[in-house]
């Protein structure tokens, strides 16, 4: 059961790690109050976040709308489900216990399938692809200024707006929230109304648009039901955009999924999935065999088929996560029957906006609107489908999708020795887009002058890029930065980092008592620090000089209590262990191990 639960757990967190009626629209609610001081009558363009998967706050409610609060009096999130673990264990104990003592599924597969139900289910859609849970989204009709303490702090959870500042006014910034399983035609209208109020409150007659992994596909999609919305739009700064969806959701939706394979699912999964240690990963493989191999495979077999069928393909939101190669058979799949006409009508609408999606955006640059995008790359993406080591990409998306085309190896190889650039959107041969590493020909991708490139750089970690960060603030203050040649600071191609150990090490050391430091070790720390926070200045250092400066400044902290050691545990005695038994066993339960045994030593079978 914990293996399951990990499992799927796992494929959400892939998603994230992927409201109902009662929530008001943006068009009804929008205010035409000027808020904006300026009146319009400024150097600066307001802007509009459309943040990624679950970077809104959707909450729980009762029927009667009102939001449902946890013990410490918070509202209680619904992204990615509505988790009752009292409920839940309420529905396991008895299968569980008995599918235990009696090595059958005694309900178990069953009692899953409903947690599934009652936890994602509140998610899910009406065969309209409308929302039916009891949620709500804590919408903003008003710009950062406006916003309560409380709501300044559910944005900069996913986008730090505190730590990195802009000159953009606080009353020019937007953040156009959202349910991540709502209608997409829905969102793409809200979207083009959102723009509308926002040029209405500030007096602009143009915004800008800052669209964020899946909230590329709601951008994606207002191009292509409102063509009319390039006349409101200045300057387009797309992060990691979903534009031809993720591999993931090509892979689940078309049953290509790696852990429904017994083998795989036993031997090294969990540990490639990378979001559990091999330590913890080989003490579920060898624990997991406390039930049968077929019991085990009955239970996440019907637990997957619940979650995609009853919740994910009856969203048009998660199908727009679908990429265009995919779609016609994961389609003929699961919305071929008659009741699932509404929802494919829908996709179908969507996926001609994939399919236009770079003429749309090639159309805004021809009308002379400028379209900027930050891609990630060499991170594999995670082992959840089949294809998961077959398209570089960033943990979650691959990159030709959050690239408009760029060509690339695969991760951990380079492109062939003598490869020539593509040059199928540059002309100019002075240009070079093939990257340091050669690993990437930017020249194939749609933008090849105003695409920018991080190695290395894990997709749910983007938010603590703070290289990422502070170039989209320039970004959406400025015009300074017209392409990859503008700026010393930003060239085309950049190096992946996370902040906040050495930040959070920074500050030890400065809090640190310099007067109990022995020998010259306080020079050694002031030299550190200053090392530290030069490296976190010079946004061309690689990821090799953030872990030197990094372990460099934790050694110091570590001799004096300041900082904890990095533990590596050796998983070695446990892999041994997982990996004999799978040798030995397969993918037998240990009450199958004694037969298997007897059978191996006459030689049975």
């Amino acid at each position: 059961m914990k293996k399951t639960v990990s499992v799927i757990l796992s494929l959400i967190m892939a998603f994230s790690v992927f409201s109902v009626c009662l929530t008001p629209s943006y068009a009804a609610s929008a205010s035409e109050e000027k808020i904006a001081s300026c009146n319009g009558d400024c150097e600066f363009f307001p802007t509009i976040i459309i943040p990624g998967l679950g970077q809104s706050s959707v909450c729980v409610t009762d029927d009667n709308g009102n939001f449902i609060l946890d013990k410490d009096g918070n509202k209680v999130s619904a992204f990615p489900a509505y988790l009752q673990v009292g409920k839940i264990i309420r529905k396991a104990i008895f299968p569980v216990l008995l599918s235990i003592a009696t090595q059958r599924d005694v309900g178990l597969s069953d009692a899953f399938a409903a947690i599934i139900d009652d936890s994602f289910g509140i998610n899910a859609c009406d065969l309209n692809a409308k929302p039916i849970g009891n949620v709500k989204v804590e919408k903003f009709m008003y710009p950062y200024s406006k916003c309560s303490e409380y709501e300044k702090g559910l944005m900069n959870m996913h986008i730090p707006f505190e730590k990195y500042p802009s000159d953009l006014p606080a009353d020019h910034i937007y953040y156009f929230a959202y349910n991540s399983f709502d209608n997409n035609i829905d969102l793409a209208n809200e979207l083009y109304n959102y723009i509308q109020m926002v040029k209405k409150q500030t007096g602009h007659s143009k915004v800008n648009l800052v669209p964020i992994s899946q909230g590329g596909t709601i951008f994606s999609g207002m191009l292509e039901y409102h063509p009319e919305v390039a006349d409101d739009l200045h300057k387009i700064m797309c992060i990691v955009p979903a534009l031809d969806g993720s591999i993931i959701i090509g892979d689940v939706f078309n049953g290509r999924v790696n852990f429904l394979n017994k083998d795989y699912l036993y031997n090294g999964f969990l540990e490639e999935l990378r979001l559990l240690d091999e330590k913890t990963a080989r003490i579920i493989e060898i624990a997991v065999r406390i039930l049968p191999d077929e019991v085990v495979m009955a239970t996440l077999n019907k637990g997957v088929k619940h979650l995609v069928e009853n919740v994910m393909t009856r969203s048009t939101s998660m199908w727009c996560l679908c990429p265009s190669a995919d779609y016609p058979t994961a389609a003929e799949r699961y919305l071929s029957s008659p009741e699932m006409a509404k929802i494919k009508e829908q996709t179908d609408k969507y996926y001609q906006a994939q399919l236009h999606a770079r003429d749309n955006i090639q159309s805004l640059v021809d009308r002379g609107i400028p379209v900027f995008c930050v891609a990630q790359y060499d991170y594999a993406v995670i082992n959840v489908g089949e294809n998961w080591n077959k398209q570089n990409g960033d943990f979650i998306i691959q990159l030709d999708s959050t690239s408009m085309g760029a060509y690339a190896a695969n991760c951990g190889e380079q492109l062939p020795a003598g490869y020539a650039q593509k040059n199928t959107h540059c002309s100019n041969p002075d240009h070079n887009h093939i990257s340091p590493d050669r690993v990437v020909d930017a020249s194939a991708g749609l933008l090849p002058d105003t695409t920018f490139y991080f190695k290395g750089q894990r997709h749910d970690l983007t938010q603590h890029n703070d290289v990422i960060l502070e170039w989209a603030m320039e970004m959406i203050a400025h015009d300074d930065i017209k392409d990859v040649y503008s700026s010393p600071r930003y060239p085309q191609f950049l190096s992946g980092r996370d902040v906040r150990n050495i930040e959070a090490l920074i500050e030890s050391a400065e809090k640190l008592d310099k007067s109990k430091l022995r020998g010259n070790d306080a020079d050694k720390l002031d030299k550190a620090v200053k090392d530290a926070k030069a490296v976190l200045d010079d946004t061309l250092a690689t990821s090799a000089d953030f872990a030197a400066k990094e372990e460099e400044l934790r050694s110091i902290l570590v001799k004096y209590g300041a900082a904890e050691k990095i533990k590596n545990e050796d998983p070695s005695f446990l892999r041994k262990i997982s990996l004999w038994l799978y040798d030995k066993f397969g993918t037998n339960g240990y009450s199958e191990i004694p037969i298997e045994f007897v059978k191996g030593l006459f030689h049975i079978g």
